[in-house]
């Protein structure tokens, strides 16, 4: 099977202008899905109207604007599934393990939440999490963060971009 990427993404927070600059920055090594974990759902929608790639998303705790997004997702990917969901309703101190055995328990082998603004990862080798941080209210000094997840050989794999050593 060959190599396939996801465009991972959290807390955009109306910032349309920065998924604008993501957009550009990834077109000439492009995604095959993009997934927004919440915070904001029209951002995810303006996403999908800037690119041709599909966009999915969740809702966050401050996504007011109808259509609201679901709560989660599981999302068919190659021959897996994606767990997705914002993560606030999920404690702090076990995010991670939370996230890793709900993404066990439906088969995916990927676990994505946003929530905390902090970028981070957790390889569990069956399974792997990933929180994108924020691009634009990163609350880890890191300037601002997304993630590009690659899906080869039944393993996922993480990479993430920060943007104040991109533009």
């Amino acid at each position: 099977m060959a190599q396939q990427r996801i465009g991972i993404l959290s807390d955009t927070h109306g910032y349309t202008e920065t998924i604008d600059e993501i957009l550009a920055l990834t077109a000439d090594d492009p995604v095959d899905l993009w997934l927004h974990a919440g915070d904001y759902g029209d951002d995810a929608r303006y996403m999908a109207t800037q690119t041709d790639i599909p966009v999915m998303a969740v809702r966050g705790n401050n996504d007011r604007q109808q259509p609201l997004e679901p709560r989660e997702q599981l999302i068919p990917f190659a021959d897996t599934y994606v767990y997705m969901t914002h993560g606030d309703r999920i404690a702090p101190y076990n995010r991670i393990a939370e996230m890793i055995t709900l993404a066990r328990g439906m088969g995916a082998k990927l676990a994505i939440a946003g929530h905390s603004h902090h970028h981070g990862s957790y390889d569990a080798g069956d399974c792997l999490f990933v929180n994108p941080g924020s691009p634009v209210l990163p609350r880890d000094g890191s300037g601002g963060t997304f993630a590009i997840a690659t899906y080869e050989d039944g393993h996922f794999t993480v990479e993430f971009c920060y943007l104040k050593d991109m533009l």
